[in-house]
């Protein structure tokens, strides 16, 4: 139960009346009205989340009314029911804005479940409201954004170690923002006025990536044709950032090695070292634990690296953080002279349902994506692509499914069948809030097909039991 305000319109005492009896079990704050007038009157002095009016009415009628709310209080949900549906009024119902449309006489359980989604829509507002105001009284930590209590820690320690020359080593999954922690620890040191430079291990052959780490003499190796400084002497004074860190070749973590117990660096095709003055920060998106095992990583480096270590939650571990994110992205999208775009309530729920396997990175591009092909100012379900990796098709992998398996074509057709089923009516469900007569429509099918499909996948929404 909530504390969210509902108010039930209606001339006939009786029903409204009534219709506030079916609704006690959500909210705890349930007004009733017997005209649109007493309504507009009474959401003067105390907003509702939700309103529950009835169409036909003496004076200003329901359809008035919901125009009146939404220029008045755009973010309360209305409800309109009427016992004489036509297309013609439904269908102006919903351009004028009304959350949903409901015939007398209605079916209770259709009625709390009508409301309670609205209910939900008016609370993932809120906190969409909510994040936005937190964004826009924090700057961030340098970029950094984030609400979720999971990044509390890492925020935390960015601040007590940033000051000192300790080295860093920062775990996380690819897309989580380990550089953007790296340059947060650079910004609060005392070296930000010097350079940060970032270095992928991954992005270069051994010998040219040591001539880029170290430094190079001209024709110290093939193609070497005039001197090359080396990040090292580069980020002097400042803060190098090595990424990808467990690809570097055994040799090179040797070198690497010795560069940070020295502080000395010998470019390639020189035997004098050069003195450097440089904080390392490495990052790695493999707990290190395992590259320790594997041997990837050498022991002896990662202690030295490891003076301290940051981990990065996944998205999927900050659920806090995909709204105010979310939100960032797109207002970085906005148009000048333009507001920018917002998320509607139902595509929060399905970013909210996702798990993010490619992080913030993943989140961003979709969110930029929405952005650009979005028809109007808000944001729904239907411009939110979600890439699933497992929905590609791998003709290697089903290859070797059906060798193993020993499947015949119908088989095979059986098998990918459902899997589509199980696919389309997960992200179905997720963008309807679990609803079965909404994820039916937008379906095209009836309920009773729909709730066969369900049944067989084992799958349930928040009407799985009611066929009626």
């Amino acid at each position: 139960m909530t504390d969210a305000r509902l108010l039930v319109v209606d001339d006939k005492r009786d029903l409204a009346r009534g219709v506030g009896l079916v609704l006690s079990p959500l909210s705890s704050d349930i007004g009733v009205c017997h005209s649109a007038e007493d309504a507009l009157a009474s959401l003067e002095e105390r907003p509702a989340a939700v309103i529950l009016s009835d169409i036909r009415m003496p004076g200003l009628d329901g359809l008035a009314l919901l125009e009146r709310v939404r220029a008045r209080w755009p973010s309360t949900r209305v409800i309109l029911f009427t016992a004489y549906a036509t297309v013609e009024s439904a269908v102006e119902a919903m351009k004028l804005g009304a959350f949903d449309y409901l015939t007398k006489p209605f079916n209770n359980d259709e009625l709390l479940l009508v409301t309670q989604r609205a209910l939900q829509a008016a609370a993932d507002e809120a906190e969409l409201h909510r994040l936005r105001a937190l964004v826009s009284a924090r700057e961030g930590l340098h970029g950094l954004f984030t609400v979720d209590p999971r990044m509390r820690p890492v925020l935390e320690t960015i601040r007590k170690v940033a000051p000192s020359n300790a080295s860093v080593l920062i775990c996380g999954e690819s897309g989580t923002g380990k550089e953007l922690v790296a340059r947060a620890l650079h910004a609060e040191s005392g070296r930000a006025r010097a350079r940060f430079l970032a270095f992928n291990a991954a992005a270069l052959p051994e010998t040219l990536a040591e001539a880029e780490l170290f430094g190079a003499r001209k024709g110290a190796y093939t193609g070497a044709d005039r001197d090359r400084k080396g990040l090292f002497a580069e980020a002097s004074g400042g803060t190098l950032l090595i990424d990808e860190l467990a690809t570097m070749s055994a040799a090179l973590q040797g070198k690497l090695l010795r560069a940070l117990q020295e502080r000395v660096v010998v470019p390639l095709g020189q035997t004098a070292p050069v003195p450097v003055d440089v904080r390392i920060v490495a990052a790695t998106n493999i707990d290190p634990r395992k590259l320790l095992r594997d041997g990837t990583l050498r022991q002896d480096l990662y202690y030295r690296l490891a003076v301290v270590r940051l981990v990065i939650p996944p998205l999927r571990e900050r659920a806090e953080d995909i709204a105010l994110l979310a939100q960032r992205f797109l207002d970085r999208m906005a148009v000048p002279g333009m507001e920018p775009r917002r998320l509607s309530s139902r595509a929060l729920r399905l970013l909210y349902a996702h798990d993010w396997p490619g992080n913030v990175r993943e989140l961003q591009n979709v969110m930029e994506r929405a952005a650009l092909l979005a028809a109007g100012p808000e944001i729904g379900p239907a411009d939110i692509v979600l890439d699933r990796l497992d929905d590609a098709f791998d003709a290697t992998e089903v290859d070797g499914d059906l060798e193993a398996a020993g499947l015949d074509y119908e088989s095979a057709k059986r098998g990918a069948v459902e899997r589509f089923q199980r696919r389309y009516v997960e992200r179905l469900l997720a963008e309807t809030g679990g609803n079965i007569s909404a994820a039916a429509r937008q379906a095209g099918l009836t309920r009773a097909a729909l709730h066969r499909i369900l049944n067989r996948l084992g799958i349930g929404g928040d009407e799985a039991g009611d066929d009626t």
